[in-house]
């Protein structure tokens, strides 16, 4: 039994890094930022102010955006202190006025408090949300993160859109542990 529990570890390990080895990271220095995704994900043009990174999965319809900017802890309204912002005093209205309101409705749920590997605090959640177009409307659903340091803010996406409510929760159904681990792979670089 011991024999077969260390050569059983090593086998595990094998395929963990021969998994991980697939993936491909993009650390934008200029913008003081990394994301992790799946090797054969594309990479497509950024739009807007302050997008970033974009990359698609394929035909499988999950995309996912990184958009960076300056934050101003100044301006009205804006904690003063955004790490211990992040940590203890985040709310779900912080959500809705930080991120919710780019979109024509948006609700957020199963928030938490998350790490980057140096220990900085980030904010990760479920975002259910509805892009109208014109004349059509679309339902989406997405996993984001968002980070305050220093005097710049980071937000990531990775969702997808759908025709109905229900077929968007069929298309988010394979991709969400997928889509939780390139979101969590987000690291806003410090000052």
């Amino acid at each position: 039994m011991r024999i077969g529990f260390p050569a059983m570890a090593v086998a595990l390990l094998f395929f963990v890094s021969a998994a991980n080895a697939a993936d491909k990271t993009v650390h934008d220095h200029d913008n003081g930022f990394s994301l992790t995704f799946p090797e054969e994900w594309t990479n497509e043009p950024p739009s807007g102010e302050t997008m970033r990174l974009k990359v698609k999965s394929g035909d499988q319809g999950l995309t996912c955006r990184v958009s960076v900017g300056r934050y101003d802890p100044q301006a009205s309204g804006s904690p003063a202190d955004p790490k211990a912002f992040m940590e203890t005093e985040w709310s779900g209205e912080a959500w809705q006025e930080m991120v919710g309101a780019a979109f024509d409705s948006a609700v957020f749920s199963s928030d938490k408090l998350i790490r980057f590997p140096d220990g900085y605090p980030a904010r990760m959640a479920d975002m259910d949300f509805r892009i109208d177009d014109g004349n059509a409307g679309f339902p989406g659903h997405a996993k984001v993160v968002l980070s305050i340091r220093g005097m710049h803010f980071g937000l990531v996406t990775c969702g997808l859109t759908g025709d109905t409510v229900e077929q968007t929760k069929q298309k988010w159904a394979p991709l969400a542990d997928e889509a939780e681990r390139v979101a969590g792979s987000f690291i806003l670089d410090g000052p």
